[in-house]
C-alpha cells in the first residue's frame, strides 16, 4: 500500500510539474485536428497535406535549413517578449528593436568591410543588441519611472522604427573612394554616412554585405583543420560537405538555442531573474520584499530589448546578408505568440519557435502537393494561440496541487485523531 501511495504521489507532482508542457501539445494538436476538417472540407486529405507540410519542413537536407532560418528570429523575439512578460514589461515594440538590430548589423558591416571576421562578425552581433536596448531605453524609462503603459510606447516605436529604416534605406551609404558611375568620388556627409543603402543601385535597398561578415555555416566550421584532421578520410565527412544545404545552416540557431540556455539560467537561477520574475507577478509584493521595483522592471526591459535586437542581426548575418524594404515583416510581432504558445518559459518558446518555422518552412510544399493554401498554416498558428492561451485558463496543475494538499492535511487530521485516541485509552 506504501509503495502504491508513493507512485500515485510521484505521479501526482509529475502533472503539476509537466502541465505547462501538456498545454502548448493539447493546443497545437487540436489545431491541427479542427484545421483538418479545413482541409477536409476544401477537398483533400488532411493526413496528405500534414504528410507534406511535414516533409517540407523536415524531409531534406535543405528542407531543415530552411526551418532552422524561419525559426532563428522567433526564437530571439520569443524570448524577449517571454522574459519581459514575466518581468511586468509586456514588450510590443519586438518589431522595431528587431529592425534597429538589423540596421546596426547592416552599418557596421558596411562601413568596415575591410576588417577581419574575428573581429566583424562579433562587432555586428554586439551593435545589433545594442542598437536593440537602446530602442526599448525610452519605454523602459517612462514605463519605471513614470507609470506609462509600455504597450502603448513600445508599439509606437514600431513605426518610428520602421519608417526610419524606410528613410535609411533611401539614403545612399558613401564611404571614402567609392565610385560611381561616372567615375566620380561623391563628398562625404553625415547623412550619407549613416544611411545604408547601396549608391550603385537606383533602388532601395542596402549593398550585400561582405563576407567577412557572414555568420559561419556549419560547411565552414567543418572544412576547418580541426574537423579535417579527424574525420578528413570518411566517406559520411565528404558526403556531409557535399551537401549544398549544409552550408547554408549557419551558427545562428545554435546562438539561438545558447540564448534559450542563458535566459533560462538568468530567469531561475540568479537573483536578477528572481527579482524581476517577483516583479512581474506582484509588484507591492516583491517591494515589501525589499526589491527595487522601478531598476527591476527597467533592467528586464532593456535585457529584453537587446534579444529581439540579436534577433535582427542574427537575421541579417546568418540568411538574408541585406536589408530590403518589408525586411522580414511581422518576425517581431510573431514573438508575442511564440511566447504565450511557449507558456512564457525559455524552453517553451524555443519549442514554440520550432514549430512557427516548421509550419512555414513546409507550408509552400504543402500548397504545391495538395493544392491546400499557404493559408491553413495561419489558421494552424492561429488556433495553437487560442488554444493555449484558453488552456492556461484551466490551471489544472494548482488544482491537483491543493487536492494533495488538502489531501495531505485530512490525512495528518486522521492521524492526530488515532494518536490521541490511543494516548487517552492508555
Amino acid at each position: 500500500m506504501k509503495t502504491e501511495s508513493k507512485l500515485r504521489t510521484i505521479w501526482r507532482e509529475y502533472l503539476e510539474r509537466s502541465f505547462t508542457i501538456t498545454i502548448p501539445v493539447l493546443a497545437i494538436l487540436s489545431a491541427f485536428a479542427i484545421s483538418g476538417l479545413i482541409i477536409l472540407a476544401w477537398g483533400s486529405s488532411p493526413f496528405a497535406a500534414y504528410g507534406a507540410l511535414f516533409s517540407g519542413a523536415f524531409g531534406s537536407p535543405a528542407a531543415i535549413a530552411t526551418t532552422l532560418q524561419r525559426m532563428t528570429p522567433l526564437i530571439f523575439t520569443g524570448l524577449a517578449v517571454a522574459y519581459g512578460y514575466r518581468g511586468g514589461f509586456f514588450n510590443i515594440g519586438a518589431e522595431g528593436q528587431l529592425y534597429m538590430g538589423a540596421i546596426a548589423s547592416v552599418w557596421c558591416a558596411i562601413t568596415f568591410p575591410t576588417l577581419p571576421s574575428i573581429v566583424l562578425i562579433p562587432l555586428c552581433v554586439l551593435a545589433s543588441a545594442f542598437m536593440g536596448m537602446m530602442w526599448v531605453l525610452l519605454p523602459a524609462y517612462l514605463k519605471s519611472r513614470r507609470g506609462i503603459n509600455e504597450v502603448l510606447t513600445t508599439l509606437l516605436m514600431n513605426y518610428i522604427a520602421i519608417q526610419y529604416f524606410e528613410w535609411l534605406v533611401r539614403v545612399d551609404h558613401i564611404q571614402e573612394g567609392i565610385t560611381l558611375f561616372g567615375g566620380e568620388i561623391p563628398k562625404w556627409t553625415f547623412i550619407n554616412w549613416i544611411g545604408i543603402k547601396d549608391a550603385t543601385q537606383p533602388h532601395p535597398k542596402t549593398a550585400l554585405l561582405v563576407e567577412t561578415s557572414f555568420m559561419p555555416s556549419l560547411k565552414s566550421l567543418f572544412e576547418g583543420k580541426l574537423f579535417t584532421s579527424l574525420f578528413g578520410g570518411t566517406a559520411f565527412y565528404q558526403e556531409l560537405l557535399s551537401t549544398p544545404a549544409f552550408g547554408r545552416i549557419t551558427l545562428a540557431p545554435f546562438l539561438g538555442l545558447l540564448a534559450v540556455i542563458l535566459i533560462y539560467f538568468i530567469m531561475f537561477k540568479t537573483t536578477t531573474g528572481y527579482r524581476s520574475r517577483a516583479v512581474g507577478i506582484n509588484p507591492e509584493a516583491a517591494r515589501f520584499m525589499g526589491i527595487n521595483v522601478k531598476n527591476t522592471l527597467f533592467t528586464t526591459a532593456l535585457i529584453s530589448g537587446t534579444l529581439a535586437g540579436l534577433a535582427g542581426g542574427m537575421e541579417v548575418l546568418g540568411t538574408q546578408h541585406r536589408m530590403i524594404p518589408n525586411f522580414l515583416v511581422n518576425a517581431g510581432f510573431d514573438g508575442i505568440p511564440v511566447a504565450l504558445i511557449g507558456q512564457l518559459h525559455p524552453v517553451g518558446a524555443f519549442l514554440s519557435a520550432t514549430f512557427f518555422g516548421a509550419l512555414r518552412a513546409g507550408a509552400n510544399k504543402m500548397q504545391v502537393i495538395t493544392s491546400v493554401p499557404v493559408a491553413v498554416v495561419y489558421i494552424i498558428q492561429s488556433l495553437a494561440i487560442v488554444f493555449a492561451i484558453s488552456g492556461t485558463t484551466v490551471d489544472i496543475g494548482s488544482t491537483l496541487k491543493k487536492k494533495r494538499i488538502a489531501r495531505e492535511t485530512d490525512e495528518k487530521k486522521k492521524l492526530m485523531a488515532v494518536e490521541g485516541e490511543v494516548s487517552n485509552a492508555s
